[in-house]
């Protein structure tokens, strides 16, 4: 039997629901916004349409509907859906650019805003203010955002991704998906997507390398290396790998870290009907750290290099972000009082590994229906890192004054399957898609006190906790595009998803004489079962003009540490509900010339039991806000005006407001203190953030390559509490590039580019990161604690930005 016939039986016997017939139609290229892509001409409705396939009489006339496009037949649904607020990011924007972190890719995505992480190269992702809902401490990473490279999931199943392990250099491009995207993504999609493509074998097509080096020791060496090569005896083979060392030090006081990544992309087409694709990815990240700022120490001391802060003394307490522990790296008590300690003598660290394997097989029935499956495995270590103690009430002698030591491992896989077939219903072309999932991830995480030692790295002390949980989502998609007219496209879409969350955090005790007591355990064993439609209208008025207008909806459930902290430390907070999110954007994009695109959209959320984090200083706890709404507007603009000029921008309003919420401060005499806040902004969501980039590239004669532009990045001030008392000024920073590429023959490289970065040019002092503070009480009373004391609460959790730098590199390709 032949290759291609024993693929073929062996998925026909292994598809339950291979039931659609499939008619494939002739069909027409449209634009989509896309930042950085090549020029391209306006297409045109008298255009020639390339057929796949001969299409019935009744569908001739409807073939250049929108998503209905020749180069889509063999993508994933998610792959440019008609309907979908979508922008692209191409990597061929950005090669003169240096990039430290994927911030530089992505803050040319209208409605992102991107905040500084705990560690060096992490970035917290914030999509129409996703983002807000961070407190100090757990969850490390983005939520309400679903992360993925290839097409494989990376954020795992309880909701959390990283981006640590997201080296930009890799990336050919990313794909942002706005608001709420359950019903293409499932759970945690309340705030859309980020899809990162690495570089294919056939687009690297040799050896690329570079290295980037700039101030404070940094220094990142990367390689990329691919082939595409054809057989008639094995079939098609397109393989790339990428690999990097970056290090430094840092800009804070306490901030160096290093990092190792190396990644495979392999594809495999033994037939024109089957695809195979394997997926690699290992990352190791080591990094120093400082602990966040109050707001009276970022102003006195924003980069942690005064007050002689690598030695905690009483005095410098005010201007150093210093640390109480054990005395005896055990308990606390009487005889065992705490001791100030800061993180250089703590020696406060991450040092974690992950690796990511994937596997997908694509089968090809006919010309028009797709069979997908794919299982991706994913394991993230702590080696050590630091969280947020275990607290739990009065259980506890005295109290732990600072994070505790990490171990550990999270293990993690996800599985799906889908169909998808271009069948016409009715004689009106329509693409059709069925998919189920399933995903699940154990995490068994123990802690302890953290010692000061010599060696810089710190030490464990005695045992203070362990978590272990375990969170599986199961559950199916479907989604209907539909070419109503030759100018019209229409999309429903569904996901349904039960998920589960258990498991128990355990907090060690001790009584005052430092003998054992039994340990305080919280369990949880919660299950949520949620839907989420959408529709979408997608209209091309005329070549230039295109019209969107989507009704979505979104939801993401509470994660076990979600449901077991609370105010005071580690306790029940179970009754913690799943948020939701329904959606209406109102979208129009506009193509002029091949010179000019424009993009505008119009958005509004209203928020059900909306999952915001907030932090007292000590402990993270997480709360539901009845009612909110978010709303806002998103713009961007790729303009061309004459050869060889280019400008970019791209700005978001955001709008964000309580509706219904009654925040509870505490307890006194017995009875919960809480304040009305309807009407009050969410806090950590800057109103105003806005990108742009002008520049000039010779396009011809001797001095071709050569180029350079200035950059602006604008933030506006934003409140970090829930009372409105407190606010953390905006920012503007001006950027400048030189660069040169150059195309060489005969030679033993065949290109070489070379660019150099003026950041901060005017040596701005700002913050880049901040946490939601939770409002409190002034003690013994029912008054709000005011603004001026709130300046020196910890949890405002503040980290300063970078300082004005000089960042170069070269690249050669062979």
């Amino acid at each position: 039997m032949s290759r291609s016939g024993l693929l073929r039986d062996v998925s026909i016997a292994s598809l339950v629901l291979a039931f659609v017939p499939a008619v494939a139609h002739a069909q027409q290229t449209l634009p989509r916004i896309e930042v950085g892509a090549a020029r391209r001409a306006a297409p045109r409705a008298s255009s020639p349409a390339p057929a796949l396939a001969a299409a019935p009489a009744a569908a001739q006339n409807i073939s250049a509907a929108p998503g209905f496009q020749p180069s889509r037949v063999r993508l994933s649904i998610y792959r440019d859906p008609p309907g979908q607020t979508v922008t692209t990011v191409d990597h061929k924007f950005l090669r003169p650019t240096p990039m430290f972190t994927v911030r530089e890719m992505l803050q040319y995505s209208p409605g992102v805003q991107i905040q500084d992480g705990n560690t060096a190269r992490e970035v917290n992702i914030s999509i129409r203010g996703s983002g807000s809902r961070f407190g100090v401490g757990y969850p490390l990473g983005v939520r309400n955002i679903m992360l993925y490279e290839d097409g494989f999931p990376i954020t795992t199943a309880d909701g959390t991704g990283r981006t640590d392990i997201l080296d930009p250099h890799a990336y050919a491009g990313a794909d942002v998906y706005r608001g709420p995207s359950s019903a293409l993504f499932g759970n945690y999609a309340t705030g859309g997507a980020v899809n990162f493509r690495t570089f294919s074998g056939a687009e690297v097509d040799g050896v690329d390398t570079g290295s980037e080096f700039g101030s404070f020791s940094y220094i990142n060496n990367y390689l990329r290396a691919g082939k595409k090569v054809a057989t008639t005896e094995f079939g098609e083979f397109d393989v790339s790998i990428f690999a990097s060392d970056a290090r430094g030090d840092g800009y804070l006081a306490r901030s160096a870290f290093s990092g190792d990544q190396a990644r495979l992309l392999a594809r495999w087409s033994p037939t024109p009907s089957d695809r195979f694709m394997l997926k690699y990815l290992f990352n190791d990240s080591f990094s120093t750290f400082m602990n966040r700022s109050s707001q009276n120490q970022y102003y006195w001391n924003p980069y942690g290099k005064q007050f002689g802060c690598a030695i905690a003394v009483p005095a410098n307490l005010p201007f150093c972000n210093n640390l109480n522990v054990p005395a005896n790296g055990i308990f606390t008590s009487a005889l065992a009082p705490l001791v100030n300690q800061s993180v250089w003598q703590l020696g406060s660290h991450l040092h974690s590994q992950q690796m990511i394997g994937g596997f997908r097989w694509e089968h090809d029935f006919d010309n028009a229906t797709t069979w997908r499956s794919q299982v991706t495995y994913n394991y993230f270590d702590y080696i050590n890192g630091t969280w947020p103690p275990p607290k739990v009430g009065p259980a506890v002698l005295g109290g732990l004054g600072g994070p505790v030591a990490i171990r550990g491992p999270s293990v993690g896989i996800d599985a799906s399957t889908d169909v998808t077939s271009r069948a016409a219903i009715f004689g009106f072309p329509a693409t059709h898609y069925l998919g189920f999932f399933y995903n699940n991830v154990k995490t068994t995480n123990p802690l302890f006190n953290q010692l000061p030692n010599v060696w810089n790295y710190g030490a464990i002390g005695g045992a203070v906790g362990k978590i272990d949980s375990y969170t599986s989502n199961i559950g199916l998609r479907a989604r209907e595009e539909i070419a109503l007219t030759p100018q019209l496209t229409g999309v429903v879409g569904f996901s349904s998803n039960w998920n589960r969350v258990w498991g128990v955090n355990t907090v060690y005790n001790y009584n005052a004489n430092g003998s054992w007591r039994l340990p305080q355990q919280v369990g949880v064993d919660n299950d949520y079962w949620n839907t989420s439609p959408e529709a979408s209208l997608t209209y091309r008025y005329s070549p230039e003009w295109q019209v969107r207008a989507r009704y979505a909806a979104g939801y993401g459930t509470p994660s076990f540490l979600f449901l077991t902290s609370t105010q005071t430390g580690a306790g029940s907070n179970s009754n913690l509900q799943a948020q939701t999110n329904m959606g209406v954007d109102l979208g129009v994009d506009w193509t002029p010339s091949r010179n000019v695109i424009v993009s505008l959209t119009g958005f509004n959320e209203w928020f059900r039991n909306e999952i915001l984090s907030l932090s007292n200083g000590l402990v993270s706890y997480q709360a539901n806000v009845p009612a909110s709404i978010h709303r806002g507007l998103e713009a961007n603009i790729d303009w061309r005006p004459f050869d060889g000029w280019r400008f970019i921008a791209a700005y978001t309003l955001n709008d964000q407001f309580f509706t219904n919420y009654w925040d509870n401060l505490g307890a006194l005499n017995g009875r919960f203190v809480t304040y009305n806040r309807s009407g009050n902004k969410i806090p950590n969501v800057s109103p105003h953030t806005l990108t742009a980039r002008v520049g000039y590239d010779q396009p011809t004669g001797d001095f071709a390559g050569l180029g350079a532009y200035a950059e602006y990045v604008f933030k506006a001030g934003y409140t970090i509490d829930n009372a409105n008392f407190t606010s953390l000024p905006g920012y503007g920073l001006v950027n400048l590039n030189v660069h040169y590429n150059r195309d060489i023959s005969d030679f033993y490289f065949k290109n070489i580019e070379m660019y150099l970065n003026l950041n901060n040019v005017f040596d701005r002092t700002y913050i880049a990161g901040s946490f939601v503070m939770a409002n409190t009480l002034v003690t013994g009373t029912a008054i709000q604690t005011p603004t001026v004391l709130l300046s020196t609460a910890q949890g405002a959790g503040i980290l300063a930005g970078q300082p004005r730098s000089l960042v170069g590199g070269v690249k050669l390709r062979f």
